[in-house]
């Protein structure tokens, strides 16, 4: 054996040795911090060195400890102690997280480790027993802090929050109420809601989504599907009868709701006015585009049950968006969509008090005392029209993508957007 082969293969062997050694070390470590309920280990995405899920103890209210506890799901994939943490405050279930795949983009783009938290009282974090006046946006954020300061002396880098929608809006909480957790902020496509049937958004919807060609062909859509609803809703009524689906109204009325809900799925998810039927398309021809752009499963209750959490903060904290029927006064069954969220999303007595309060104290945060928070926003999604703002706060900074959806992203941006956004983390990191 030559000396550089055997020069080659005793680097390979210590590299394996060292990767042995860290993983154990690694996992050691996490198995002795308090709280760890289980470690499992999954198959890491090629850009980490290990992942595992963790389950974490956490209280079922911080203010009283003592009413019990429940084990919150946290997916770690990391590359070393000596690199960032891109910490992901989910704002619903963690399925996807804890997939080889899933990769959150600000990883390779900062050289950093991954540690993804599930939302709390979602997907497999939840407690034997649910009492929903402890889904608070404090609980969350507490959840998130006591996170970071478990990891923190593990990994003792920046450490930069993100999350996306209303995981996004999560980061914003976390932050106003714990703003020295972490040093940089990226909250995408994040609202920040003040009553639970915001007007905002249709308002954006009809005078400043995407182009005006664009508005005036989604809402003829609209009208033209109210149009032939005679021969409509047989077909969406058997869809219906075939998925099982069941509502909390009647078939007629989820048809209209599907219809007002049409455009904002449409905006939201940046879809083409192409794609729109012609006026002269068949029947068959706008109910498969109807459903493709706003399926009625939206409004099932069973299908409902894993975002069901979600409506519970809205009509609490966290707010949400109002529907508009009046533009279709006359060929519109529906006359008035008040209070549709406890009326089509909730079980009988599912009564709660909305509190602004939360949210009051993110926009004061972001006027006065942020810094670092790097907000990403579409200019034709919906959401946008209840962002965040940065009001003067020149050390925040806030990028809206021309004619972007919810699906925007650093990397979608355009190149001069995606410069500022780069420069300015490449700021804060250094």
């Amino acid at each position: 054996m030559t000396k550089i082969l055997r020069a080659s293969l005793l680097t390979v062997l210590l590299l394996v040795a060292w990767q042995i050694a860290f993983s154990q070390d690694l996992t050691d470590r996490i198995k002795s911090l308090p709280g760890i309920v289980s470690v499992e280990k999954m198959d890491p995405n090629p850009f980490f060195n290990e992942a595992m899920i963790i389950m974490v103890k956490q209280p079922i209210d911080h203010l009283h400890p003592e009413l019990g506890t429940f084990s919150q799901r946290v997916i770690l994939s990391s590359i070393g102690f000596e690199h960032p943490v891109v910490f992901i405050t989910e704002g619903y279930g963690g399925d996807y997280g804890a997939t080889t795949k899933y990769l959150n983009e600000l990883c390779p783009l900062l050289d950093a480790n991954q540690l993804f938290v599930e939302h709390r009282f979602f997907g497999k974090s939840v407690p034997d027993s649910i009492d929903w006046k402890f889904l608070t946006v404090e609980n969350a954020a507490a959840d998130h802090h006591h996170i970071v300061e478990l990891f923190k002396p593990l990994f003792g880098k920046k450490w930069i929050s993100t999350g996306i929608s209303k995981g996004g809006e999560t980061v914003l909480y976390h932050r106003a109420l714990y703003p020295k957790d972490v040093e940089i902020s990226v909250p995408y496509v994040a609202p920040l809601n003040f009553s639970t049937e915001e007007t905002r958004h249709d308002n954006f919807i009809r005078h400043k989504a995407g182009k005006v060609s664009e508005r005036k062909k989604v809402a003829h859509c609209q009208l033209e599907l109210l149009k032939r609803k005679k021969t409509l809703l047989p077909l969406f009524k058997q869809l219906c009868t075939e998925k099982k689906y069941v509502f909390r109204a009647d078939t007629s009325q989820i048809y209209d709701y599907c219809v007002l809900e049409f455009a904002f799925s449409f905006w939201q998810w940046g879809r083409s006015v192409e794609e729109i039927p012609q006026s002269t398309a068949s029947d068959q021809e706008f109910f498969k585009y109807m459903v493709k752009v706003c399926p009625p499963d939206y409004f099932d209750i069973e299908s409902g049950k894993g975002t069901f959490p979600f409506f519970v903060q809205a009509l609490k904290q966290l707010g949400y968006y109002g529907y508009n029927p009046k533009p279709f006064k006359g060929v519109m069954e529906l006359a008035d969509t008040k209070s549709y969220i406890p009326r089509l999303f909730m079980p009988t007595g599912g009564e709660f008090t909305y509190d602004p309060a939360m949210s009051l104290l993110v926009k004061n945060y972001l006027k006065k005392d942020a810094e670092k928070i790097l907000l990403i926003y579409g200019g034709s999604d919906p959401w946008t029209a209840s962002a965040a703002s940065t009001r003067g706060n020149h050390k925040i900074l806030k990028i809206v993508q021309p004619y972007g959806s919810h699906r925007t992203r650093i990397g979608t941006l355009p190149p001069s957007q995606k410069r500022k956004a780069m420069d300015t983390l490449e700021k804060w990191m250094n």
